[in-house]
């Protein structure tokens, strides 16, 4: 009976591990009064920008990754706030990193008789370039212009096969990285 439950329970394991092929790691301010932010704009808008940019150059990674952070925000009740001046602000960054993956197949054959070992063995082996990316967005507090919180989705931007893949997987990070914005909501 154990045996039955156990494996279903390692597949499913499996799969969800293996649809995650990033990793997502946060930083903040610890003094920061995350319960007076109420509303956001993004910091190339703002007048600290001196024509700071955004984003990727790519409008649609840009108009992909701008979309998943307001759509959580808002899902958190905070408010863009495009005419006024917002509590904070937000920017992010993608950040690419070229990696090499060495793979090598042994092909060969032979037999084992202790303690002989006989047989014919080569080996191939492949080495692959990956262009790896990751997605920083910071969150900086408006009247201070510090950055109070900075989260990093690393391996975000690797692969992405299709544009439905990258709409998910963006979504994904995205809602992984702010999982715990605000990280707490102290009074000063």
């Amino acid at each position: 009976m154990k045996r039955t439950l156990l494996l279903p329970a390692l597949l499913t394991t499996a799969l969800l591990t293996g649809c995650s092929t990033f990793a997502v790691r946060a930083d903040y301010d610890t003094t920061a009064d995350y319960s007076a932010y109420k509303t956001f704009n993004w910091y190339a808008s703002s007048k600290y920008a001196k024509d700071k940019k955004d984003g990727t150059g790519n409008t649609l990674m840009d108009r992909r990754v701008r979309h998943a952070v307001e759509k959580q925000l808002q899902a958190k009740g905070f408010r863009l706030e495009s005419q006024g001046e917002p509590d904070f602000l937000l920017t992010y960054y993608p950040v690419y990193t070229n990696r090499q993956v060495i793979t090598t197949t042994d092909l060969g054959t032979g037999f084992r008789w202790r303690p002989f070992h006989y047989g014919i063995n080569s080996a191939v082996s492949e080495v692959r370039n990956i262009k790896e990316g990751s997605i920083v967005l910071e969150i900086v507090d408006y009247k201070s212009n510090q950055l109070i919180w900075q989260a990093v989705a690393d391996g975000a931007l690797t692969d992405l096969g299709s544009p439905e893949e990258a709409d998910e997987v963006v979504n994904d990070a995205v809602e992984r990285m702010l999982l715990k914005f605000p990280p707490h909501a102290q009074r000063k």
